[in-house]
């Protein structure tokens, strides 16, 4: 479904891993006049590629551990495909082991809100206060 509210000449892709928040972030991107279109996780790079207006992708967080047997699936080539990719909670998670990083089960989840530094010298965080609070709802943490 993509959402008309804006010029969709360009669009970002959010990439729906099972997250609660999946419809708020893409809510979210909305109202910062960026046009979107949510999809589910499997959805195959080749399908992305050949929507030319898609110029990035961001991944929801999930419920589910990257190592878990039911992991939600997703095509690893969208990894390769070019496209810019921020992934969130599940979608690091998914970007790290994907690229032979860590992800490590801990041993209580950690549910809440903490408050967080950011380098705001990065692009990623330019106009961000240095403090943010953040929202954490995980059991696994990216280690490496």
């Amino acid at each position: 479904m993509t959402h008309t509210n804006h010029a969709e000449d360009e669009i970002i892709a959010v990439l729906d891993a099972g997250s609660q928040y999946g419809k708020v972030i893409d809510r979210k991107v909305r109202e910062l006049q960026v046009a979107t279109t949510l999809l589910p996780l499997e959805t195959p790079a080749a399908t992305l590629l050949a929507d030319k207006r898609i110029k990035g992708v961001i991944i929801s967080g999930g419920p589910n551990s990257v190592y878990a047997a039911d992991a939600p699936k997703y095509d690893a080539a969208l990894f390769e495909s070019g496209l810019p990719i921020l992934g969130i909670c599940y979608g690091m998670q998914m970007a790290n082991a994907t690229f032979k990083g860590e992800v490590t089960t801990k041993t209580h989840r950690e549910d809440g809100q903490l408050r967080i530094r950011v380098d705001t010298s990065c692009l990623l965080f330019e106009g961000l206060d240095a403090e943010q609070e953040v929202l954490l709802t995980h059991g696994d943490s990216v280690t490496k």
